[in-house]
């Protein structure tokens, strides 16, 4: 569950439909309620107890346009990083992925020190280069 106060238009969240989890984009929040529409365009309202965060992954990442980067002056000589444009998420210590630091040109580096999830690093991402992190879009196959 995410609590309703953390939910923002444009999150990226984990809804269940017909007993199927499903990724969905929350489309607006009316009256303690989250609408989300999923790939399948379905449009939902759901209660806040019904929306659960998306675990943040390398394949998250990817979505999300960011590049990965394992060479020492980004990523530290142990770490591993993922760039998008001056944004940069460095993981100091590829096996502890509780422990990150969010940089952004121009911007006090934020320290994390919980597992991130796609909502959290949307807002992180929006805060520090002020500018909306959306999925790059997904073509027909």
């Amino acid at each position: 569950m995410i609590p309703y106060k953390e939910l923002q238009i444009g999150d990226w969240v984990y809804v269940e439909l017909e007993n199927e989890w499903l990724e969905g984009q929350v489309e607006e929040l009316a009256d303690g309620q989250v609408c989300v529409r999923t790939y399948e365009d379905n449009l939902y309202w759901y209660t806040p107890e019904e929306v659960d965060p998306i675990p943040l992954t390398e394949e998250q990442l990817f979505s999300f346009g960011f590049e990965k980067r394992e060479n020492p002056e980004i990523a530290g000589p142990h770490g591993v990083a993922y760039v998008k444009g001056p944004f940069i998420i460095r993981y100091p210590d590829r096996q502890n992925l509780s422990h990150c630091l969010l940089m952004c040109h121009g911007e006090h580096t934020r320290e994390i020190e919980h597992p991130l999830t796609v909502h959290e690093l949307q807002h992180h991402y929006h805060g520090m280069t002020k500018i909306l992190l959306e999925k790059e879009e997904k073509t027909a196959s």
